[in-house]
């Protein structure tokens, strides 16, 4: 499971990252020390850039570039019990933890979601109307998306694979907080690089499957945990 915030980087790292991504896109064999060379900055200085940006090493990030690219959906996919059981032996609670603090840290929030993920967002809506004190509205209108826009609020976007449609045209221009993503499946998507993006799971699917055929499943056990935070007596973090 992987958090992006590219917010939390500086001018020089938002500089880094372009420069990186438009040299593995063109070379997907690149190696660590040849971008060092090449941008004259020091191999642990791209360690530590690539780890900021969530990532576990450099050769992580490097395939999360080349992913739109690549197939990276398994040749046997799992059955759905079994990729729920993988799911949950391997959960990482530090990523439910960042994103409740994201959650927990507004004001307002407007929930977006399209198809199935309209129900995810539904129901994390009503969960947290009752555990918490933020203010929650589920959406599956980009005009309501659209209307809403304020400094004061953020915008959770929920999405299984990203691909169902483009969000590009829908929030462009807005003026949100913060404009958060939580994606299940690992995809690589350049024009959303702006905003703090959440993963689920490090692979691309089920290609097999269209967007809206896919579960959810994996939502609600992530967004159950992160309101389990909400709750009297947790203690978030440990």
């Amino acid at each position: 499971m992987i958090k992006i915030d590219y917010n939390g980087l500086n001018a020089l790292e938002k500089k880094l990252l372009d420069s990186t991504k438009e040299c593995i896109q063109h070379n997907s064999t690149v190696s660590i020390t040849e971008l060092s060379a090449q941008f004259d900055v020091s191999t642990s200085k791209i360690s530590k850039f690539v780890r900021k940006l969530g990532f576990e090493s450099f050769k992580q990030y490097k395939k999360y570039i080349i992913s739109e690219h690549n197939d990276t959906s398994p040749e046997k996919p799992s059955s759905e019990l079994q990729r729920i059981a993988d799911y949950i032996a391997n959960f990482d609670d530090r990523l439910a933890h960042d994103f409740w603090l994201k959650i927990k840290d507004c004001n307002k929030l407007i929930i977006y979601g399209l198809g199935p993920s309209y129900i995810c967002a539904d129901y994390f809506a009503y969960r947290l109307r009752i555990f918490s004190d933020v203010f929650t509205l589920a959406t599956n209108e980009v005009t309501t998306v659209r209307n809403s826009d304020s400094k004061d609020t953020k915008l959770l976007v929920l999405s299984t694979t990203g691909l169902f449609k483009s969000f590009d045209e829908d929030l462009s221009g807005l003026n949100y907080k913060e404009i958060i993503f939580l994606f299940e499946e690992f995809r690589y998507f350049p024009k959303l690089q702006q905003n703090t993006l959440f993963y689920l799971t490090n692979s691309g699917g089920n290609s097999k499957l269209k967007p809206y055929e896919k579960s959810r499943t994996l939502f609600f056990i992530f967004l159950e945990e992160v309101i389990q935070k909400f709750m009297p007596n947790s203690k978030p973090g440990e």
